[in-house]
């Protein structure tokens, strides 16, 4: 299940926490500080490790010229979303 980032509106207390639930759902969450309302905030950017530092296991002496330059290159990229 995703996590989404919530901030409270409560002027003084304006408190950030995350909560879990399903991407259908559309839950009214309350501040587990002051228990006012809250607002849904806009992703921070994430970054991942490209799936070729996680899972490569074939020797990659076996890859053409080209290839070998491209998993060069991939070993060193970031993605963020």
């Amino acid at each position: 299940m995703p996590r989404y980032e919530h901030q409270c509106i409560m002027h003084k207390c304006y408190f950030e926490f995350e909560v879990t639930y399903s991407i259908h759902e559309d839950p009214l969450i309350k501040c587990p500080k002051c228990s006012s309302n809250t607002k849904r905030l806009i992703g921070k950017n994430v970054m991942f490790e490209t799936p070729v530092d996680v899972e490569w296991d074939k020797n990659p002496n076996d890859l053409t010229e080209k290839s070998f330059r491209q998993f060069q290159k991939a070993k060193k990229q970031k993605f963020r979303w």
